[in-house]
């Protein structure tokens, strides 16, 4: 096992506090590294308690004063929670049934809301708010501690990298705005699953997901690339009808139920138009309107795009990149080029960052913008009924670019190093590369006296020589 203080300096650097480094002579035994991913995580989902209490304290005006308009924008202490309770009634009627209010949620979403709305206790609009949020509070402390579980699981000759979903600041800023954090959870355990070479277990998983979000469908993509290349096309093929099927099913009773609700969220997105966080929104703040329904295609384009760097990505370079390296540069394809990316969508990264093992240094970067977009939007919104206290457009147009472009620097990141571990790669004048180089080879020596790739998710593509590969002239 890599100590993350050997690793990687932000680390090293933390660590001063308990101690400091894993000394250079100091080493596990073979038996305490091929199981020190267990306690890894138990330490882990421990210290992810506490960000999400971090998250509570931020959150605390709202959860005191309660969810009013603009005083919730003013102190960044907005969430979907507590406000789509009350205006979906989740207290009360079954969501997609006929009759029943509309709620813009996927399908297992909106039913766990729906659920978590049944234990609300009766009182006035603000306590039960109060009440609603705070349930929501503790599951979500559950999910975020089986997900650090899961991302060390998934990597268990490097555990500590589940630190990176433990530890995030972009989950106290985020974790606790919306139910994200449900598909997050259900997507890495389809991973895990897939890793593991449980196909039927991984498909069953991955629908779910997709049931609770849409971003899951990039990664069946994903790994469809990475079967392609491998020729373990019939093993996705399995994956891909198991999760089709999942989805189906769990969707079924309610296709035929009421339609209309279950669909709607799709159908709403088709019909939207560009909104906060999005690229397509920045003309519209600088005075310029995109033709009416120009931004449903350019969204489309923007998978499109997603499959054809994924593909490249996949397919092109000397050594086969991991299932968490194409997923995640995919993923962030699709965001930028959304039609909104709300400030929950880093989420969905960083799990993703998290399993490729990102140097802190590069996280942090990328969460300092987080951070700077989500004080700016709310300003931003405050501002749309005060304008002379509110973030004006301009300022907010230029933050929601600088954000987008921190994603894509997570992405040139992942592709350099990828690149750096492939055969023909340049040493790198800082050393930088030379170490992750020597990093990747301690992993990889480990992976196999443990019978393990050094891509811990490549499950039935383990050990597969390549079968498609394109090289550019």
């Amino acid at each position: 096992m890599i100590a993350p203080t050997r690793a990687d300096p932000v680390a090293a650097a933390a660590s001063e506090v308990i101690g400091g480094p894993f000394g250079r002579y100091a080493a596990l035994s073979r038996h305490a590294a091929r199981s020190a991913w267990q306690p890894a995580a138990a330490i882990l989902m421990g210290l992810s308690s506490l960000t999400i209490a971090l998250g509570v304290l931020q959150k605390a005006h709202c959860l005191g004063k309660g969810w009013n308009t603009p005083d919730q924008f003013w102190h960044a202490c907005y969430s979907d929670l507590p406000i789509v309770y009350q205006s979906a009634g989740l207290g009360h009627a079954m969501p997609y049934l006929p009759g029943a209010k509309p709620l813009d949620q996927p399908l297992i979403s909106g039913l766990v809301m729906w659920l978590v709305g049944l234990a609300v206790p009766d009182g006035s609009a603000r306590v039960q708010q109060q009440w609603y949020f705070a349930l929501w509070a503790v599951l979500i402390t559950v999910i975020v501690m089986v997900l650090v579980a899961i991302t060390a699981a998934s990597v268990p000759a490097a555990p500590w990298r589940a630190a990176h979903v433990a530890l995030s600041p972009v989950l106290v800023l985020a974790g606790l705005v919306s139910v994200d954090l449900l598909g997050v959870m259900l997507a890495s355990a389809a991973l895990l699953a897939w890793g593991r070479g449980k196909v039927l277990m991984a498909g069953v998983l991955l629908g779910l997901a997709i049931s609770a979000r849409s971003y899951p469908l990039l990664l069946l993509v994903a790994i469809g690339l990475l079967a392609v290349r491998s020729g373990r096309v019939a093993a996705w093929r399995q994956l891909a009808g198991t999760a089709l099927a999942t989805w189906f099913a769990v969707s079924l009773p309610w296709l035929v139920m009421n339609a209309d609700a279950l669909l709607s969220v799709y159908r709403s997105w088709w019909r939207a138009e560009a909104s906060y966080g999005s690229v397509w929104m920045v003309p519209t703040l600088m005075g310029r309107v995109l033709p009416q329904g120009a931004v449903t295609p350019l969204a489309i384009l923007g998978w499109v795009a997603a499959l054809a760097v994924g593909a490249l990505f996949a397919l092109s370079l000397d050594r086969r990149p991991t299932v968490a390296e194409v997923s995640l540069v995919m993923l962030v394809v699709v965001i930028v080029t959304g039609k909104s990316v709300p400030v929950q969508a880093g989420l969905w990264l960083v799990p993703l960052i998290a399993l490729i093992g990102m140097q802190w240094r590069d996280h942090l970067v990328w969460a300092a913008f987080e951070l700077a977009y989500f004080v700016a939007v709310w300003l931003y919104i405050a501002g749309l009924s005060k304008p002379d206290r509110g973030l004006p457009s301009g300022a907010y147009a230029l933050l929601l670019v600088l954000r987008l472009a921190a994603m894509l620097f997570v992405v040139t990141q992942v592709w350099r190093v990828a690149r750096s571990r492939g055969p023909a790669a340049e040493a790198d004048p800082e050393g930088e590369v030379e170490e992750r180089d020597r990093q990747l080879e301690d992993e990889g020596d480990e992976a196999e006296e443990q019978g393990d790739e050094v891509d811990p998710l490549a499950g039935p593509m383990a050990g597969a020589p390549d079968r498609l590969l394109v090289h550019f002239a």
